[in-house]
């Protein structure tokens, strides 16, 4: 059993978590309109807040929703070069991102996803009814549906014969 803090909370799992909830996460465009073309028109996510930072530049910071209380914190460098795709769960050179996953509830959902996304042109690989699909965001950023039964997800699970805990 996690040793638990007066900061942890439990999480679905009953596992301790340090923090309440994920806020953002912080990523880089170079291209701040099909970025909002692709998270608003595909996903349906909304933009929560759009300004310019204090700065020479005035670079473009947007928070766009992708969950509940959850956001993706979008930096504008018009000179970032936008990352080759790379297949999700393969070895990358220089990259510290592979994917990031959501949860839906039903194999329903996944599969309007699957539609949704087809519809708008977007590549989606790996795809198996009622497990997950790999997509790219227009920076090549790679996300994965899965399907998440609610309640527990089943953690705790430690099969690794040599872990890097003890």
């Amino acid at each position: 059993m996690p040793q638990t803090t007066s900061l942890s909370l439990p999480d679905r799992d009953n596992l301790a978590s340090p923090f309440g909830m994920l806020h953002h996460v912080a990523l880089v465009t170079n291209n701040m309109e099909r970025t909002v073309a692709f998270y608003r028109d595909v996903l349906g996510s909304d933009v929560a807040m759009a300004h310019r930072l204090d700065r020479e530049d005035e670079a473009r910071h947007y928070f766009i929703t992708v969950a509940p209380n959850t956001v993706f914190a979008f930096f504008e460098y018009t000179d970032a070069e936008t990352p080759e795709y790379a297949a999700p769960m393969e070895w990358k050179s220089k990259r510290h991102l592979d994917h990031i996953c959501f949860f839906v509830d039903t194999e329903e959902e996944l599969d309007a996803w699957k539609e949704r996304l087809e519809a708008h042109d977007v590549p989606v690989s790996h795809y198996a009814p009622g497990k997950n699909l790999f997509f790219p965001d227009p920076n090549n950023i790679v996300f994965q549906i899965s399907l998440g039964k609610p309640g527990p997800m089943g953690f705790p699970i430690h099969g690794d014969p040599r872990p890097a805990y003890e």
